[in-house]
């Protein structure tokens, strides 16, 4: 990843302003001082004692967490299945995961390289279908017509697409002395196998040239690459209304089959952000590996 900065950053603002911006990119729906209602309306949040329960949901329902392992590793491959492999770290089998064993591949608290402050894991499509699946008019609201603003704005809805089938979210929250850090891991299961890159790739090109410029609030962008993950860092200054405030963010993403997997921040450092990326990347890949055997 290019452009890691240091951590000296003041709080984001407490109105809705930066969490609207922060809102579309990818996922950060719930940024910084929104976080908790917005959460409560997607559903009672769980604690991380969640997890172990789906786990066990899905044995006591006959299950076996290595199902999926047994379908990839089947003599009924296709080729479009070959060419998704070559795409991303994706399994043979295009079967969908259950909320378990997707469970089991977020990272947990205790694999973050901070100790949270408070945890919430939401499951279903509540959080993808209201928070996430339409269009938004946020940065064209903000900056005008602009195809970077117009690109940001479809960024979500194109992500998730029209018909979500399961997800679950992993949301954290870390106080700081200066800030509260907000960091959202998620894995969605669609229809049909996801293309995030050219997500991205559009919006890159459409965002990185130069910077959106309003009467107060300005944004740049930079592509952001660590292992398979693509996405895209954020630094803003967006006027709270009594000063200006400088807010950066972060979401990246890897197509897994017919699941798209993303990691988000809001108010967290590169260097925090870039660890957690790696974590993450490499248990999917542990993941992979047990299940393919």
């Amino acid at each position: 990843m290019s452009g890691l900065r240091s951590t000296a950053r003041r709080s984001a603002p407490s109105g809705a302003r930066a969490s609207a911006l922060l809102g579309v990119v990818a996922a950060v729906t719930l940024a910084a001082t929104a976080c908790s209602a917005d959460a409560e309306d997607a559903g009672p949040p769980q604690d991380a004692a969640s997890v172990s329960e789906l786990q066990s949901q899905s044995a006591e329902a006959g299950e076996p967490q290595d199902d999926a392992g047994q379908d990839a590793s089947g003599p009924h491959g296709s080729s479009q299945d070959d060419d998704a492999a070559e795409e991303s770290p994706a399994p043979e089998s295009e079967e969908l995961l259950t909320e378990p064993e997707i469970a089991e591949i977020l990272l947990t608290a205790s694999e973050l390289p901070f100790t949270p402050d408070s945890h919430s894991t939401l499951t279903g499509l509540d959080f993808f279908e209201d928070q996430l699946g339409a269009a938004a008019d946020v940065y064209t609201e903000s900056f005008g017509e602009g195809e970077c603003a117009s690109a940001m704005d479809r960024i979500n809805a194109d992500l998730v697409g029209e018909s979500p089938e399961l997800g679950v979210v992993q949301e954290y929250q870390h106080e700081l002395a200066d800030r509260t850090e907000s960091l959202y891991v998620w894995m969605l299961g669609l229809q049909e196998p996801p293309n995030s890159g050219a997500v991205w790739d559009r919006v890159t090109e459409a965002c990185t040239a130069e910077p959106l410029q309003g009467e107060t609030d300005s944004v740049n962008f930079e592509a952001f690459e660590n292992h398979d993950f693509r996405g895209l860092e954020l630094n803003m200054e967006v006027h709270d209304g009594e000063s200006m405030v400088e807010v950066l963010g972060f979401s990246a993403s890897v197509d897994y089959g017919r699941h798209l997997l993303m990691v988000s921040a809001a108010n967290m450092d590169a260097e925090t952000f870039d660890a957690i990326v790696e974590r993450q990347a490499d248990k999917l890949a542990t993941f992979d590996h047990q299940v393919t055997d």
